[in-house]
């Protein structure tokens, strides 16, 4: 046997060995209490050990990418009807937990300059805007969504810049656009910072497409940037994003491409300068650590592997399961067919890197919960994984009969499941709004009921199934903070238990 031959048979045995145990310690995770951590450990192992050998096979002749073919601007209103209506249920939340304190803050004479290192003054100022013509909660919803709706485009416009086929970008779009873990970012109004970010992120990156950059184009795109990062702190990664979608050594002997990075560099040196001393002594930065990037890593990748809450029923312990299942497929299936020279390997490690870019700026305080608690640190990097997950469907789909058909229906069936997912998730919510209003009318029956003109609550109902409720901005929905700028001396304590307030003098 040749050399040759022994490598073609014993480099998709070694992936499958370690894609057999992926699957069988899948099965022991979500069947029989398994532990979580070695499920994880398996499916790292089976991507390093495979992108060794990815690395190591005999190359071939490079294979160019195709030509980006430009997603046309009347994909544009698809993408918000279908937001608007999948997120519809969501229109009607109202306001919840931060929503009341950003209120307040947009309303202010201040405008909320003293929120420190979480002021973020573009969101707040577009609160203010859309305050002025309602002060409905439904304006500030659907905003968002369409919002959403708008960075689905984004995401096919990004897609077929990276040399994807039309169809495979507006899956992956329509893949992002139904994202099960989504609605934490979409559904909840004080989450527009994160959809706008993203937007900006995404505007920015698309922007910074092609040979040669104008003037002009640098400067919308470093206007891009700086309103990403007056809308949250994580778009100091947006010059990351750049330079992982389109840099290559190639285009660094031009001296157009080293204005645009240098230009990056700048503005975000600057903010950087300002930013960070503020992070630093309000506690929510600190050095990183071997243990934040496993973290970050196992979590990251880990939930956009199985975007739902923790299984409660065989059902939902069988997605789960299946959808395990189905990435490690996808994930052989690369692994043993790509080669090292294949311009699609190449895209799919820009966008798994995406992954990583996206979420390190939050590398402090990033988790999600079992129950999709702070998923919304995931918004971003969704978009790339839900184009590499696309690119990963159309690897499979192409040694098919019928491809295109495949790939259609494959790309179906995951956003009718995930359709589905967004529903209930917004259910949750819907729930946790359910209780806000409960809440606030025994707050108020208990005052008069107690005769309290101010009152001290305690245990107010934190959140529903990750929903939140009332982790913050209790006091603004009751319109007793602070009034007329000075704290009032409370005659009350009142305790949540069993569905009421019950009353105890101070």
């Amino acid at each position: 046997m040749t050399r040759r031959s022994w490598w073609h048979l014993a480099a998709p045995a070694v992936v499958g060995l370690l894609a057999t145990r992926a699957v069988w310690l899948g099965w022991l995770y979500y069947f029989h209490d398994g532990p979580r951590y070695r499920l994880e450990s398996a499916v790292i192992a089976l991507v390093i050990v495979g992108a060794a050998i990815v690395l190591l096979r005999p190359g071939g002749q490079r294979l160019e990418h195709a030509e980006a073919r430009h997603i046309g601007v009347r994909w544009l209103p698809v993408f918000l009807i279908a937001a608007t209506c999948l997120y519809f249920p969501a229109l009607g939340l109202g306001f919840l937990s931060d929503d009341y304190t950003l209120r307040a803050m947009a309303q202010s004479d201040g405008f909320g300059a003293g929120s420190g290192w979480f002021f973020r003054p573009l969101p707040l100022l577009l609160w203010r805007v859309l305050f002025s013509i309602s002060d409905s909660a439904v304006l500030l919803h659907t905003f968002n969504v369409l919002l959403h709706g708008l960075n689905a485009f984004l995401v096919a416009a990004l897609g077929s810049a990276m040399g994807m086929r039309r169809d495979v970008a507006l899956g992956g779009a329509a893949l992002f656009l139904s994202f099960p873990a989504a609605p934490e970012a979409v559904a909840w109004a004080a989450d527009l910072q994160d959809v706008l970010m993203t937007t900006m992120a995404l505007g920015a990156v698309v922007a910074a497409r092609g040979e040669t950059q104008s003037g002009t184009r640098i400067a919308v795109i470093c206007v891009m940037v700086a309103l990403g990062l007056g809308s949250k702190e994580t778009a100091v990664c947006i010059p990351a994003l750049i330079a992982i979608c389109w840099l290559r050594p190639s285009r660094l002997r031009r001296w157009q491409q080293w204005r645009l990075y240098i230009a990056l560099a700048v503005l975000t040196g600057v903010y950087l300068a300002i930013r960070v001393p503020m992070g630093i002594d309000s506690g929510y930065l600190a050095a990183p650590s071997r243990y934040f990037f496993k973290q970050l890593i196992v979590t990251a990748y880990g939930t956009l592997s199985t975007p739902w809450r923790a299984p409660t029923s065989p059902m939902e312990e069988w997605l789960a399961f299946v959808a395990v299942v189905v990435l490690v497929l996808l994930l052989v299936h690369a692994l043993v067919s790509w080669g090292r020279a294949d311009w699609q390997l190449h895209r799919d490690a820009r966008l798994a890197c995406w992954v990583l870019a996206a979420v390190g700026p939050v590398f402090t305080f990033f988790f999600v919960s079992p129950q999709l608690e702070g998923s919304r640190h995931l918004y971003l990097a969704e978009c790339g994984w839900a184009l590499l997950v696309a690119d990963l469907v159309l690897g499979v789909s192409d040694r098919m009969p019928r491809p295109s058909l495949a790939f259609a229906c494959a790309i179906g069936a995951a956003v009718v499941v995930s359709a589905l997912s967004v529903e209930r998730e917004i259910g949750v919510w819907r729930r946790a709004a359910d209780l806000r209003d409960r809440v606030l009318a025994e707050a108020h029956t208990a005052m008069a009921r107690q005769g309290c003109a101010e009152a001290t609550f305690r245990d107010v109902p934190d959140s529903v199934d990750g929903a939140y409720v009332f982790r913050n901005g209790f006091r603004e929905a009751l319109g007793l903070a602070n009034r007329e700028g000075r704290a009032v001396a409370s005659d009350c304590e009142l305790m949540w238990r069993d569905g009421q307030f019950i009353a105890r003098r101070p």
